[in-house]
């Protein structure tokens, strides 16, 4: 049987078509390639011992009320297992949150003063508002030297960290708040309690 040279051209675009299905199956069937996040980044704040068993990334911004939901579920598992766990807090403020780098510099400036984690606890307490207002009362409230304080927010001092954890972020993938790494592995959690039982389970 004679075969028209219409037909060999539909064979041959069925087959061309077969063969690029295939491989596109083979490629996205790969397993995903695993982004492991370094804890000893040079500057970032952290709680707990200094030879954890432990450790556990957040990516986060103080404006974003998922990051104010987690916040009390991350502070009491930080608290339960503080003696093996190690907390870092990374800032990863979003731009539709017009007020979050303003408040992680914030943070940075009480920080200076050694008033990060107090500040930091205050500013989720307050997330609704985090107006300059606000905030001026948070560092007065905290006793911090206001001259010292405003000085550091008016000049830019912590915008350079602030975005490098930022571009850190964006560089291994996050694009929602918050993000949590557990010794260098993104989790994947249906929800925030689950963050217990995840850190439980890399303990044992």
């Amino acid at each position: 049987m004679q075969v028209s040279g219409e037909t060999k051209f539909f064979v041959s675009v069925i087959v061309a078509t077969l063969v690029v299905l295939g491989g596109a199956v083979a490629f996205f069937s790969q397993p995903q390639k695993e982004v492991v996040v370094s804890a000893d980044v040079l500057g970032a704040w952290s709680t707990g011992p200094t030879t954890p068993k432990v450790t556990l990334v957040e990516f986060s911004d103080f404006e974003c009320p998922a990051c104010g939901a987690a916040y009390p579920v991350v502070k009491q598992v930080v608290e339960k297992y503080k003696d093996d766990l190690k907390f870092v807090y990374r800032h990863f403020p979003l731009d539709q949150h017009k007020n979050a780098r303003r408040a992680a510099e914030a943070a940075e400036a009480a920080g200076a003063q050694g008033k990060f984690w107090e500040m930091h606890d205050l500013l989720f307490a307050n997330q609704k508002d985090l107006s300059d207002e606000t905030i001026q009362k948070l560092a007065s409230d905290l006793k911090l030297d206001m001259s010292q304080f405003n000085q550091d927010l008016a000049t830019g001092k912590y915008k350079d960290k602030v975005q490098k954890d930022l571009t850190d972020g964006t560089a291994i993938g996050v694009n929602a708040t918050p993000t949590f790494y557990l010794n260098g592995k993104k989790l994947s959690l249906f929800s925030f309690t689950d963050l217990d039982a995840e850190v439980a389970k890399a303990l044992k």
